[in-house]
């Protein structure tokens, strides 16, 4: 570095450097014999064990990496929106930066050119500085050490010196070169047609690289919490380094991407991640060949459709359970109507025979016709069109009006303990939907004979109410489950249902902006349902429950 010269050996470093900058300006015919004089010029006067050097597009804050050395070894350049890393702040702030500890003034290495063989090492010093064109940035020039404070003011200095004549060849260039100026407009258009595309997409060269990627793959791919190696062909072997949904998508890409090096496209594969949350990508990959037919590498889209299966999964599990349990209501109905049939037909009807035959009919029509009104309220429910209509109701009179509604048929003691005037804004109708459920639950899972205790406290802005039963029980893996679509816990597999009513009750709770949860002791020691209420809703005038698919 110059700091370490004499001042007379300094004063003849900068004018050996003026002079060989002076030929710089006018002997690069492109972009790529630019970025090897830079190279040459900087490496004789400091340590550039890496080096970048990268333009910039205002309109779609977009950096292009022109080329990128790494231990003497060059590879090709990639791009990426303007991000918080270093480069990207003296890009914003047109300013050069100094980093002596990289480690210690951050931010973590986000984005890394996968230069090293190995693992993933980040820098320690760096010396960057901004290529401008009046008060426009038009690139950035960066090295960096591996080694902590291995630049000094002296090196941000010769590197200013450089970038203004790198950007004096870099305007003639533009100027110049009618083709290379083409070239940037559609680069440039493709970014922009990047940044506004939704699915997250990848572009990878002939050799598998990644050389571009937008910011939906990013996000995707949770660049924020490791790097991602741009430039540098997939290998299995450095997947473990990728977050864990993105091995997960990377494990499906290899192959995709071994597709396209054969010039072979392909479509509708899809990936179902389950690291996270539960999500399904679909997968297209076309082949990009060049107007000669040489393989150029390819384009890779994925779509999330995790809305869409779940949608179809929706629809396949309730028309399951709708021939399911439709096959005996339908066949008790034309027994008992072909029953009063050959009665009437016969001439001499048993009046109290066609009445306990009419009844039957009226009992399984109305058994039909719940079935089919909860199997509509649990699409509209997933749909997120479940109609919620606010009005003041007195909760606990609502409990005690359901309880009293069941224990003249009820084989069990429903007990009440309610605080008076316990009024809040609900949907009544829906709530004592929900009571219904939980109370035909605690009977249903409890001995004849037993106590099922319904109790409701409140507080200035809530209210809970508890069923609480002495039956079969939830064991621990249960009580964070009996809540999802269609579960069954196990030691309720033997009884008959569809796993629809903890369900739906626990969506009309979520809609009323509440909560619902279990709580169990243990298999065989009874189980206690809580919901909890805010007593006044933001409006209370009907809306639609904003429910994701």
């Amino acid at each position: 570095m110059l700091e370490v010269l004499s001042a007379n050996e300094q004063l003849r470093a900068r004018l050996d450097l003026a002079s060989r900058l002076g030929a710089l300006a006018v002997e690069p015919h492109d972009l790529a014999e630019l970025f090897h004089a830079l190279y040459a010029e900087i490496a004789r006067v400091m340590d550039a064990t890496v080096f970048l050097f990268a333009l910039y597009d205002e309109a779609s804050q977009t950096v292009e990496v022109v080329r990128q050395i790494d231990g003497g070894v060059e590879h090709e350049g990639g791009s990426f929106p303007l991000g918080k890393g270093f480069t990207s702040d003296v890009i914003r702030t047109a300013a050069p930066r100094l980093v002596q500890r990289w480690s210690a003034e951050g931010p973590p290495v986000r984005l890394l050119y996968g230069t090293e063989a190995g693992e993933l090492v980040r820098p320690e010093s760096a010396a960057i500085v901004p290529i401008l064109s009046a008060d426009r940035v038009l690139g950035v020039i960066s090295v960096q050490s591996y080694r902590p404070e291995a630049y000094g003011e002296a090196d941000i200095l010769n590197l200013c010196a450089i970038a203004t004549q790198a950007g004096t060849s870099i305007k003639r260039l533009r100027a110049t070169d009618q083709l290379a100026l083409e070239h940037e407009r559609h680069a440039l258009q493709l970014e922009a047609v990047l940044a506004s595309i939704n699915d997250a997409l990848l572009i990878v060269d002939a050799r598998g690289a990644i050389v571009r990627l937008n910011r939906a793959a990013r996000e995707l791919l949770n660049l924020d919490s490791a790097s991602l190696v741009l430039g540098r062909p997939l290998e299995r072997q450095r997947l473990a380094q990728w977050p864990k949904t993105a091995q997960e998508i990377a494990v499906a890409i290899v192959p995709v991407i071994d597709s396209l090096r054969s010039g072979t496209s392909v479509e509708g594969v899809e990936i179902e991640l389950s690291s996270e949350e539960r999500r399904v990508l679909s997968l297209n990959a076309s082949v990009l060949s060049s107007s000669k037919g040489g393989l150029q590498g390819g384009v890779i889209v994925l779509h999330d459709i995790t809305g869409q299966r779940d949608l179809e999964r929706l629809r396949e599990d309730i028309f399951q359970m709708a021939w399911h349990d439709m096959q005996t209501p339908i066949t008790l109905i034309r027994g008992h109507a072909e029953l009063l049939l050959r009665r009437l037909s016969s001439g001499n009807p048993d009046p109290k025979a066609s009445r306990s035959a009419g009844a039957m009919i009226v009992k399984h029509a109305d058994r039909l016709a719940e079935l089919l009104t909860t199997l509509f309220d649990v699409h509209c429910l997933e749909a997120g069109l479940l109609s919620i209509s606010f009005w003041p109701t007195d909760l606990s009179a609502l409990v005690r009006d359901v309880a009293d509604g069941l224990r003249p048929t009820a084989r069990h003691t429903i007990r009440v303990v309610a605080a008076d005037g316990v009024v809040g804004e609900f949907d009544e109708r829906r709530i004592r939907q929900v009571l219904m459920n939980l109370l035909a639950n605690a009977q249903k899972y409890s001995n004849d004979g037993s106590t099922v205790t319904v109790s409701v406290i409140a507080d200035d802005r809530t209210a809970t109410v508890s069923v609480r039963d002495d039956g079969i029980g939830l064991d621990a893996a249960d009580v964070t489950q009996v809540f999802r679509r269609g579960y069954r816990a196990e030691s309720a597999r033997h009884m008959t249902g569809r796993g629809l009513g903890l369900y739906f009750g626990n969506g009309i709770i979520e809609a009323h902006g509440g909560r619902m949860w279990a709580e169990s002791p243990g298999r065989g020691q009874g189980s206690t349902f809580h919901f909890v209420l805010p007593l006044r809703q933001e409006r209370s005038s009907d809306r639609q429950m904003e429910h994701p698919a």
